[in-house]
């Protein structure tokens, strides 16, 4: 993994695999971690509970390269980056879920960047996406490159991708390390670091390549994740540009799922956006019993049918 002839005064990133059940992409993504460019890494991955075959795969790869391997019951994804934090001996931490892949220069070109911008705590990229074959979809999930400021990631959601983060390790221990109350490790970090007024930057370049394989994590319903992180900030001017990005119809959602109780109550307490598409929608299907929506449209069918026969 690492080079012995390469300079030691190069400082040490400390990079971080979490595993669950991903037995099928964990080789790949630990050996784009260990055959990195740069030579000084402190290697730490960890296999959270995975109930597959992820163990076994990890314990090979572990007898033939030198990472420290810890197997242990499923604590989340968030308290174990906090358990490699407490471990961690580098000056960068870097983190990886074991789907994704880096790509073998994402290191030694973030390590680059944030030597030469000493006022950078944070330090995003770009990702390519890819199946669960590695073939790279035609996907654009570019952003632009340049300082992150606290109103772009409430107004936009979460740009600063966490399979292409470098954060220096001084900086996350003097915030207490990641939020083990919120699950969304990336953008809850991102916005509190933002929040704080320290500087956080995308990089040009493409780092990582993100897996897109159906079983995603991020792939399921975590409004209520979303709603925690941005709760914390519902004292600031820039809450109604968050509610207003990650619930841009949650009046009419909650009134078609029949919580017109909870509806009323985001109507009366949150930023929503008083348009035809949520709030109208929403207030007429308050209004006119849905069995009667659904009487009207078959009715409508059967007509359209009658006219397209006749």
């Amino acid at each position: 993994m690492n080079d012995p002839t390469r300079s030691m005064s190069e400082p040490l990133v400390t990079a971080v695999l979490v595993c669950w059940n991903h037995e099928r992409f964990v080789r790949e993504a630990v050996l784009s971690a260990v055959n990195q460019t740069y030579p000084r890494i402190q290697l730490i991955v960890i296999d959270n509970g995975s109930t597959d075959g992820s163990r076994r795969e990890l314990e090979a790869l572990r007898a033939d390269h030198e990472f420290t391997l810890i197997c242990q019951e499923n604590v989340g994804l968030v308290r174990a980056l906090n358990q490699a934090l407490a471990m961690a001996e580098g000056k960068y931490l870097a983190g990886l879920a074991t789907d994704d892949v880096w790509l073998l220069d994402k290191t030694a070109r973030q390590v680059e960047f944030l030597e030469s911008h000493s006022d950078v705590h944070l330090v995003s990229g770009q990702i390519s996406c890819i199946n669960a074959e590695g073939r790279v979809l035609e996907v654009s999930m570019a952003v632009r490159p340049g300082d992150v400021s606290f109103s772009d990631l409430m107004r936009y959601g979460c740009f600063v991708y966490g399979p292409t983060t470098m954060c220096r390790i001084e900086t996350l221990r003097e915030i207490g390390g990641y939020d083990e109350s919120l699950r969304i490790e990336d953008y809850s970090l991102a916005l509190k670091l933002a929040y704080e007024g320290r500087r956080l930057c995308v990089m040009p370049d493409v780092l990582t390549l993100y897996r897109r394989h159906g079983n995603n994590w991020t792939a399921g319903s975590i409004d209520p994740e979303v709603a925690a992180i941005g709760d914390r900030y519902r004292h600031t001017p820039e809450y109604p540009l968050y509610y207003r990005h990650n619930f841009p119809i949650a009046f009419l959602q909650l009134v078609r799922e029949g919580r017109k109780r909870e509806a009323m109550r985001v109507l009366l307490t949150e930023p929503v956006g008083w348009d035809w598409a949520n709030v109208g929608r929403g207030l007429l299907r308050m209004l006119i019993p849905y069995w009667l929506i659904r009487a009207y449209r078959g009715m409508s069918g059967k007509l359209r049918n009658s006219d397209r026969l006749a």
